[in-house]
């Protein structure tokens, strides 16, 4: 994927509502309805944000099992740093994301132990 535009990154971040998704979605996997009432807003503003994030590569979907035997989409925040430099008159910036990569999560939770 292409990487984003500073000014994207930077029009999300500006949202209070991006921002509580970003960080509710980092402790944990997290549906849209499950986002709308920790955010207090509806479901279809949840869903707008989600969009923008998704296409900004700043949050992932996963498939999240119930116990009645369907599933639903949840989302996990993919941001791990964003940084702003300005140094000898020059802006320059910096994103690292996550992997969503169940592969990749086993990999560092391994090497905790």
């Amino acid at each position: 994927m292409a990487d984003v535009e500073l000014e994207t990154v930077v029009s999300l971040l500006d949202d209070e509502h991006v921002r509580s998704i970003l960080t509710a979605t980092s402790e944990t996997p997290l549906s849209a309805n499950e986002l709308s009432e920790y955010c207090g807003i509806s479901t279809s503003s949840i869903y707008r944000r989600l969009d923008r994030l998704t296409a900004a590569d700043l949050v992932g979907e996963r498939t999240r099992p119930r116990s009645d035997g369907h599933h639903e989409t949840v989302y996990v925040s993919r941001l791990d740093r964003f940084e702003l430099m300005v140094h000898d008159g020059e802006l320059t910036w910096d994103i690292d994301r996550g992997s969503d990569d169940v592969a990749d999560q086993l990999t560092r939770l391994w090497g905790k132990f």
